[in-house]
């Protein structure tokens, strides 16, 4: 019974041992107060745990059954941005030091190996660049630079056999030509072997950014050496999306759906609205009707119905016993919708300078839409009595109004600008930025 027990007494420490850490410094140490840890799965980010910040100090230690594989750092706001990755072995501790040039790993060959390998074949690969914009056709120094980048890939895989690191290094291999190769022929076979070393099936990729930012560098880089039109662009997206799309075609759904969904967002904060209909129409919205994810729909939905060059949604109200529509409108060349309300501060800041901003252009030029998104009539009439140029709506209901729902309105002031055809061309932030699109197109 006493050999039983300090066997046990003995095994503790080991268990202890067992739990990893990571620690790290955050200069200046009076921008960085908190923290907050992510492991990323396939279709999301889980959320493991947080603490604080000390004197530019972070400690965190893993718990036992924590699951290998890529993890997420948060350090501030945005949490979309402020934030690196890292891989979690569970047999090492992880060491960093954080300032303005990002993160940079002094303990944990795992992190060392993912970073250092990212870094060098960039390195190579900016050579290969300034050899082409340089005009230089020297075939033993351009095979010499691949040679340089073969053996930058075989060193790193053969130090990196038996980690996690090693997923992304191999996954990551670079074409090799065999023979000097001409810009135009070097693109193409780049492209045509984007993807060959990138096993889709993977959990270790698919539990991290890797797929998805591969993928968005295809669609975005994967491009023939020419010049192109807006058209022409637009469909060299679309081929190289289909592409893409085949080549995730044997992963899970929910997989799937969260590829196209981030090559969507993308394109959206892009304001590539032509392609991001193609996305949402072509794959998207079948894939989140297979998955039932009505929100996701809707909101794909909503973004056609208000993208660029799209007809505004109708707008129908009434004056002195007439009704009137948006479509029926005339005599103006762009119309200003403005989602507004009398009781936002902001709006009542903004609504003198869009009045002089339409007063200063040429009679005709603009056509001021003011739906005011309010609980009640008296504020709104009174406010409204300043401005007897604007065409005045009210929207009673507020949040909940049929046609702040229509433009999808979740804050106000919200501006449209649509053209004399009431096609949506421009959704500015405010008056400035309204300025400042009139002056851009002239």
């Amino acid at each position: 019974m006493i050999r039983k027990l300090l066997f046990i007494l003995c095994m503790i420490p080991l268990c202890l041992q067992a739990q990893k850490s990571i620690s790290g410094t955050f200069s200046p140490a009076e921008d960085y107060k908190w923290f907050i840890v992510y492991k990323l799965k396939t279709t999301h980010q889980e959320y493991i745990d947080n603490g604080k910040i000390v004197d530019g100090k972070l400690q965190y230690t893993f718990k036992e059954d924590a699951p290998t594989g890529m993890y997420r750092l948060v350090y501030g706001m945005p949490q979309e941005s402020e934030n690196f990755d890292f891989i979690y072995s569970g047999t090492e501790d992880i060491i960093f030091v954080f300032d303005e040039k990002g993160s940079e790993f002094t303990t944990s060959k795992e992190n060392k190996l993912n970073t250092s390998y990212f870094s060098s074949v960039n390195l190579v690969k900016r050579e290969i660049n300034e050899f082409y914009q340089s005009g230089q056709t020297n075939k033993e120094a351009f095979l010499a630079i691949f040679k340089t980048l073969q053996d930058t890939q075989d060193i790193f895989e053969k130090e990196a056999a038996g980690t996690i690191a090693y997923e992304f290094i191999k996954a990551s291999r670079a074409y090799i030509p065999m023979k000097y190769e001409e810009p135009a022929e070097m693109v193409e076979n780049i492209r045509k072997h984007y993807f060959d070393h990138v096993d889709f099936s993977n959990l270790q990729l698919q539990n991290s950014d890797f797929i998805a930012d591969k993928i968005s560098n295809y669609v975005f880089t994967a491009l023939p050496l020419k010049e192109y039109t807006g058209e022409e662009l637009i469909e060299a997206y679309k081929t190289n999306i289909d592409v893409v799309s085949k080549k995730i075609a044997t992963v899970p759904v929910a997989y799937q759906k969260t590829l196209f969904t981030v090559l969507w967002e993308q394109m959206v904060v892009l304001e590539n609205d032509a392609i991001a209909i193609y996305v949402a129409d072509k794959y998207l919205i079948s894939l989140a009707k297979q998955l039932n994810d009505a929100e996701l729909v809707k909101k794909l939905e909503t973004h056609k119905r208000l993208a660029f060059g799209e007809v505004a949604p109708e707008i129908t109200w009434k004056k002195d016993t007439k009704t009137h529509k948006l479509s029926e409108q005339e005599g103006a060349e762009n119309y200003i919708i403005v989602f507004w309300s009398s009781t936002c501060s902001h709006c009542l800041k903004e609504f003198p300078k869009l009045k002089a901003f339409v007063e200063g252009q040429e009679k005709g030029k603009f056509q001021v839409i003011a739906v005011g998104l309010e609980d009640e009539r008296a504020s709104w009439a009174n406010e409204t009595s300043f401005y007897p140029g604007f065409t005045h709506i009210l929207g009673l209901g507020k949040w909940d109004n049929e046609i702040g729902n229509m433009y999808d309105v979740t804050s106000t002031p919200t501006f449209f600008v649509l053209d004399k055809d009431k096609r949506i061309i421009g959704k500015p932030y405010g008056v400035k930025e309204l300025e400042e699109f009139f002056t851009t197109e002239e």
